[in-house]
């Protein structure tokens, strides 16, 4: 009996001591705020030119609600394994604009992040359901972080073709070189797309061709930051997204990004901008956004303004493109904590006849009315944990 309790005793000593080289940690995001939306799309058989708005209470104003699972375990030698698996919920029950969906981000149970990687001397090696470079560049250089009424994806191009997710997707980040650091991402599966030939290659980019390739995606960042200073480029490319009715899905898209930013200390800002092309199409689609941050007291003012202008016009086809959107925007969050913060925001964007955006937030995302204005107004509370 003795000889069984001095086993258990030094198999437990030697469990706990693997167990100590690991660590998990499950965290979240709580966001509740109430929110105004005008120039919003109105149901079917309204009268042309018509809005509407929407007022209530949404999830994920600043950022998503959402709920995950982490860790790392240390393998030695400066060799770590890490893994991510996060879920969007919607906290107020459901947003306006997505009624009946089930996580109001994400898409899916787990499907806001999900992966795991190696990190060590050679840079980080990820693999899974991973954000875009082009997404995260957004996401860096917006005042807004990516959230709020004045949302860098209001009108940004990550928004407007899909691009902020990457499923089946491999990444790998160099070490820092002296302040520069480069990305390489692929994926085999870039939206909801298939991975056999013929099959359902459907993303969220919406060819409308015979679907007999397999659309792939990949992108290529380098990044610089020293001090005060951020400047980067991106080139990302999504293949077999575009053709003509009844041939071959053979058409890309490809996306340009230039962005940078610079901390004065009593003010911080920052710029991005973006070109995307369409094979069988003929100009650009081009998004830019300067913007600042400035540092008051425990919290922080924010403010941005950003331009959309689409030019492209199918091959063969006459007119003009789509036109120009303009978005200006303020907001405020005050840190009542380290883990929560009050917050409040308002944007407007005006239309001209070409083009129909509208004012949305982290998890809201609404149509709006071509040559009409739309503006969003918020305020509400974040808590992480």
């Amino acid at each position: 009996m003795k000889k069984s309790l001095l086993a258990l005793a030094v198999l437990g000593a030697f469990s706990g001591a693997a167990f100590a080289q690991s660590s998990v940690q499950l965290y979240g995001i709580i966001d509740l705020g109430v929110t105004h939306f005008t120039g919003l799309a109105p149901a079917a058989g309204a009268p042309a030119g018509s809005t509407t708005s929407s007022t209530g209470l949404s999830s994920g104003v600043q950022s998503g609600s959402r709920i995950g699972v982490k860790g790392t375990e240390d393998l030695g030698g400066g060799l770590k394994a890490f893994f991510d698996a996060e879920t969007g919920f919607c906290a107020a029950g459901t947003n306006q604009d997505i009624a009946g969906q089930t996580y109001c981000t994400g898409g899916g149970f787990m499907q806001r992040q999900a992966f795991v990687g190696l990190n060590g001397g050679f840079g980080t090696v990820t693999a899974g359901r991973q954000y875009t470079p082009a997404f995260n560049n957004e996401a860096n250089m917006d005042p807004f972080g990516f959230g709020l009424t004045g949302d860098i994806a209001n009108l940004s191009l990550v928004a407007q073709y899909g691009l902020y997710r990457a499923n089946q997707a491999v990444a790998y980040v160099t070490p820092n070189l002296g302040g520069f650091t480069g990305t390489a991402a692929y994926s085999f599966a870039p939206g909801t797309a298939s991975t056999i030939a013929g099959g359902n290659v459907a993303s969220t980019i919406a060819p409308f061709s015979s679907n007999i390739n397999v659309s792939r995606g990949y992108a290529l960042n380098g990044q610089y930051g020293n001090g005060p200073i951020t400047a980067g480029l991106n080139y990302g490319r999504v293949t077999n997204v575009y053709g003509v009715v009844g041939g071959p899905n053979d058409g890309a898209l490809k996306l340009w990004q230039a962005y940078g930013a610079y901390d004065f200390g009593v003010a911080k800002i920052s710029g991005i901008y973006e070109s995307a092309t369409q094979d069988y199409f003929t100009g650009k689609n081009i998004s830019w956004m300067l913007g600042a941050t400035v540092p008051v007291g425990p919290g922080a003012i924010l403010v941005s303004y950003e331009n959309a202008k689409n030019t492209l016009v199918a091959n063969g086809g006459t007119g003009t493109g789509a036109g120009t959107a303009k978005q200006y925007a303020i907001g405020y969050t005050y840190s009542l904590s380290k883990q929560t913060n009050l917050y409040t925001s308002y944007a407007h964007i005006s239309n001209d006849l070409g083009t129909h955006f509208a004012v949305g937030s982290s998890t809201d995302s609404f149509a709006g009315v071509a040559g009409q204005g739309s503006s969003g107004f918020a305020f509400g509370i974040r808590h992480q944990f």
